[in-house]
């Protein structure tokens, strides 16, 4: 019985080890709750290691896409970068989905704002300032 509870000791603690082992973003650029004034040229997702890059949206506050390229490769790298078109001044959120080497989807989001260089601060929308990551949206 001591064995089988030992065994049993040892299995929890691996798993529990390798549920805090799952990757997320690490940095972006624009920086979650960057407010710009200069439009950005690039995207760029950092992990904090090599995942498969599943699923990337861009959108504006009126919910329309900016238009992003999945790289077309599918092996597992830990920094993304996009050429972004010409942005407006604009709220925008970046939504994105990754697979680690593990197999566990992951996903998350940051917003970032755009300013018009000829805007007053004082009349621009308050920015919504969340950061959210959700895990284990499925197992593959």
């Amino acid at each position: 019985m001591k064995l089988f509870n030992n065994v049993l000791v040892v299995a929890s603690l691996l798993l529990s080890a390798s549920a805090f082992a799952h990757v997320g973003l690490g940095s972006s650029m624009p920086a979650n709750g960057a407010m710009l004034s200069q439009a950005p040229t690039t995207l760029e997702l950092t992990f904090t290691a090599p995942v498969r890059l599943v699923k990337l949206t861009m959108q504006d506050d009126k919910q329309q896409s900016v238009p992003l390229t999945l790289p077309a490769s599918t092996s597992s790298q830990a920094a993304f970068s996009f050429a972004l078109p010409s942005l407006s001044a604009a709220n925008y959120t970046v939504n994105w989905m990754i697979m680690g080497d593990d197999g566990h989807k992951m996903k998350g989001n940051f917003s970032f704002m755009l300013h018009d260089s000829g805007m007053n601060s004082r009349s621009a929308p308050p920015m919504k300032m969340e950061h959210e990551i959700s895990e284990h949206t499925a197992h593959q």
